[in-house]
């Protein structure tokens, strides 16, 4: 004990003195929990952006929690006013209280993502006919009192509606456009018929929407503009909102039986948190579940209270969307796990540094009687203080440019980062004293435990791809975790090949230096083998930036490829549209548009029952006109066949799978299968379907309407022209698209983008920790570096040979990390696409067809390769200048 306490005092007198390699270890740990918590925050923002992007995609109207129930409201005050005007809150408020006390049972993931609550009452929809005879448009109006009004619009012309007055007509307002589709002027006073009477309304004022986008103008459907109802010989029925004084709601109470209560919760997509999507799906489930009630004026005087459960679909949305946010975070996780590994690599060498210095001070104290824990502890210590500063400036820093308080796996990378280099240290230490040897000697002793560890390294990572590869897709529940894990296990492998290789070069190029003339062919390689341990790190680093860049070229060819074959299969031709209403007039219409080559009508019946073995079912059936739907569709497409006896039919994998080899039967007729083909089809978005000929429909009797129209362009002729002609004919009753435009959407996607993005960075960070690899191993050989150097001027060797010598060091292991890196990165491609489920981001039924991307790939790998050499030539450019070399011996040496 009494040997061993000067040691002890002289290891904590070293511990106060901060050292230059100290301070490389405070920035390399700063450096990589800065890095990690700008990972961890993009990664989140990512998957935020894809769960908002998914729900917001959905209408308001269907997205918030609403329900309706016939009546009116108990028009009353309330306990305070809910921000409405002291007129409206005298017969709105208690509504009000109720509502807001439904949404106090909210649970907090709910009540986190909703607005206040918004309420109407809506009139029926009646004609609405001039009373002094003059002609106008045949209408249809829905009378609305909306008590956030107001805020809502901007008078163009007149006013507001005021109160209603006995006797007189129900003053009202509209928006410009529905004014003017229902050719209704100012002033102009029409009857309307309902089921509780007659009441005559006069327009008052010409109103326009502040934002169009609102989600109450969803809510109101027809309030912006009118639909249009095609009456095929006669006009056109045209059917739109006004608006009456919500103040005045009781006026009209004797309505009551021909009015409806709607209200909602608006849900804001904005508020959404991935981290959170599962439970607030639940509570979303569990709140539409809870029964409240709502008062609710039936008749004059006769209020009841009605069970209300406002339900939307966001909970839907987020179910769906689930699998894809799992995809995203797994392959950021893919991403990110061999940058992770060489930052880890990078760290330990820093650490290296720290216990290369105390190495001399490690030998006495051991000699003095320090047991191997006490060495062991100081040096952890000695480590961990300068990696304890630095993560925490690291994770402060990077939650300062973030905004926001450290995130929980931001703090673990920090503490990550402390273990790491604490461990390292102690065990480096305890190496580097019990064997009393250099660590050139110590690698060449310990051959043995080396092969074994690798060849144990080799049957656990070949034991994971073989895990990978032969669980069926369907015993997983979407992304297998070992697609994070492999990629950086293959990495790990890929390392340790080329340290294996690098010998094996150095000895040919030893062979090759003594035919040679000059000191640099021999003691080049003589010494890049010296410590190959030391340009491991730069080597990882660089074999998992060459294989991030690789895999991540291929993943985004997949993608891609796989959003362009699945846009084409589901569009089936040039142009596509899907409408509410296809009569024979507007599908010859359609089919006259200039540019059209062909075009063809796809007809469905969406209500056929089917015999399963497991029980009946639905199906939809598809009915085409086989020549025309040939002639119009993409090429590869399928087309049902024709004038077959029995009847043979397309059938999609869902319906093939669940018959399990059973016939198909309608009624009464067999149906023989003539091809099964995916889910996605160019008939229509159903997955249960089958399509069979136009006249096998009608020999089937089957109620097929149409409800898609598909074109071929002329060859001369503009798509997207094309398409702009059809969208002006269907405007309002349906939707024209291309291939292209489906390609745009998907691509520009949230998960898309944020995937390419994120694989970019990994590939810049994999690339900065290979240059900080190869400086911090340059800095560990500088001391023999100077030696070697010092020996050689004194012999007359020329100052430009140190050069070639300093680059030999790290050149023939990094030449040797491209090619494997290249190889790894290729092999990973098919491995993390068959552990993860792509479909999810093209938007296909099956699993898109693996693609290289070689061509992309080889220009990022080429520009990396090329600033890593840049950036290593220089290093060795400023590690051969003499005061240099000496700055950095002396860090190394110094204490």
């Amino acid at each position: 004990m009494t040997r061993s306490a000067p040691s002890l005092r002289a290891l904590a007198a070293t511990l106060a003195h901060t050292s230059a390699a100290a301070l490389v270890v405070l920035g390399v740990s700063a450096l990589l929990a800065a890095g990690a918590t700008f990972a961890i925050g993009g990664a989140r923002d990512a998957r935020d952006d894809t769960l908002r992007a998914a729900v917001a995609a959905t209408a308001p109207s269907q997205r918030d929690l609403s329900d309706g129930m016939r009546g009116s409201i108990s028009p009353r005050p309330g306990s305070v006013t809910h921000g409405l005007d002291p007129e409206t809150a005298s017969a709105w408020g208690a509504t009000f209280d109720r509502l807001t006390a439904i949404g106090e049972t909210m649970p907090p993931e709910v009540a986190a993502i909703t607005g206040d609550p918004r309420a109407v009452v809506r009139l029926d929809r009646a004609k609405a006919v001039p009373v002094d005879g003059a002609r106008a448009p045949d209408t249809e109006l829905i009378l609305s009192f909306d008590p956030a009004l107001a805020g809502l619009v901007t008078v163009v012309e007149g006013t507001l509606p005021g109160p209603i007055a006995p006797g007189e007509p129900i003053p009202i307002a509209l928006t410009e456009t529905v004014a003017e589709q229902f050719g209704w002027p100012l002033g102009q006073v029409r009857n309307v018929q309902y089921s509780a009477g007659a009441r005559e309304l006069v327009l008052v004022g010409l109103l326009e929407a502040r934002d169009p986008d609102a989600g109450e103008w969803d809510h109101a459907a027809v309030a912006l503009q009118a639909s249009e109802v095609d009456n095929f010989e006669r006009p056109p029925t045209f059917i739109g909102v006004g608006y009456a004084d919500a103040a005045s709601v009781g006026s009209v109470a004797e309505l009551a039986a021909a009015s409806r209560v709607e209200f909602w919760f608006p849900v804001h997509p904005e508020r959404l948190q991935a981290d959170a999507a599962e439970r607030t799906a639940e509570g979303l489930h569990r709140f539409s579940s809870t029964v409240n009630e709502l008062p609710v004026l039936m008749n004059v005087g006769s209020v009841f209270p009605v069970t209300v459960t406002p339900a939307g679909t966001t909970a839907g949305v987020i179910s769906q969307t689930l699998p894809l946010l799992g995809t995203l975070t797994a392959l950021l996780g893919v991403a990110a796990s061999g940058v992770a590994l060489a930052g880890a690599a990078v760290l330990v060498l820093a650490v290296r540094a720290i216990v290369t210095r105390r190495r001399p001070l490690l030998a006495l104290v051991a000699a003095r009687g320090a047991s191997d824990g006490a060495r062991a502890g100081f040096l952890a210590v000695d480590a961990a203080l300068p990696a304890v500063l630095g993560s925490v400036l690291g994770v402060g820093a990077g939650s300062v440019v973030l905004g926001e308080a450290p995130a929980p796996g931001a703090v673990f990378a920090g503490i990550a980062v402390v273990v790491i280099a604490a461990v390292a240290a102690a065990l480096t230490g305890a190496l580097l004293v019990r064997t009393r040897m250099r660590v050139d000697d110590r690698a060449r002793t310990r051959s043995r435990l080396r092969t074994a560890l690798e060849g144990g390294a080799v049957l656990v990572a070949g034991g994971l791809v073989a895990i990978l590869l032969t669980t069926p897709a369907s015993a997983r529940s979407g992304t297998s975790p070992l697609a994070i894990v492999v990629p950086a296990a293959l990495v790990a492998l890929g390392c340790l090949l080329a340290l294996r290789l690098t010998p094996l070069a150095l000895r040919g190029a030893e062979a090759l230096g003594r035919r040679r003339r000059g000191l640099v062919p021999l003691l080049g390689p003589a010494r890049a083998g010296r410590d190959p341990s030391a340009g491991a790190v730069p080597v990882l680093a660089l074999i998992a930036g060459i294989a991030v860049a690789v895999l991540g070229a291929g993943l985004h060819a997949t993608v891609t490829d796989g959003i362009r074959d699945a846009a084409r299969s589901q569009v089936g031709a040039d142009v596509r549209v899907d409408a509410r209403y296809l009569g024979a007039e507007l599908a010859l219409a359609a089919a006259q548009t200039e540019g059209i080559a062909a075009s063809a009508l796809v007809s469905d019946d969406d209500d056929v029952e089917l015999e399963f073995p497991d029980g009946d079912g639905r199906i939809t059936v598809y009915a085409v006109d086989p020549e025309a739907f040939r002639a119009a569709a993409a090429d590869g497409v399928p087309v049902p066949p024709d004038g077959t006896d029995p009847i043979r039919a397309l059938v999609s994998r869902t319906v093939a799978d669940r018959l399990d080899g059973a016939g198909i039967e309608l009624a009464g007729t067999a149906i023989e299968t003539a091809q099964v083909v995916p889910d996605d089809s160019p008939f229509g978005r159903a997955n249960s379907w089958i399509a069979i000929p136009l006249d096998a429909a009608e020999q089937l009797r089957l109620k097929v309407t149409p409800s898609a129209f598909v074109a071929r362009v002329e060859p001369d002729a503009d798509a997207a022209e094309v398409r702009g002609r059809l969208a002006a004919l269907f405007d309002g009753i349906g939707t024209a698209r291309t291939p292209q435009d489906v390609v745009a959407d998907r691509v520009d996607a949230p998960a898309v983008r944020s995937l390419v993005a994120a694989l970019t960075v990994a590939v810049v960070a994999a690339g900065v920790l290979t240059v900080l690899g190869a400086l911090l191993a340059l800095s560990l050989a500088a001391p023999a570096r100077g030696r070697l150097f010092a020996l050689l001027r004194a012999l007359g060797s020329p100052a430009r040979r140190e050069y070639a010598l300093v680059v030999w060091e790290l050149a023939p292991a990094l030449l040797l990390a491209v090619p494997i890196g290249a190889v790894v990165g290729v092999a990973l491609v098919p491995l993390v696409t068959a552990g993860v489920e792509l479909t999810t981001f093209t938007g296909g039924s099956a699993a898109p067809a693996v693609s290289l991307g070689l061509a992309a790939s080889g220009l990022v790998v080429a520009a990396l390769v090329a600033v890593v050499a840049v950036a290593v030539l220089a290093a060795a450019a400023i590690a051969r200048i003499p005061g240099a070399t000496r700055a950095v011996r002396t860090v190394d040496e110094e204490g």
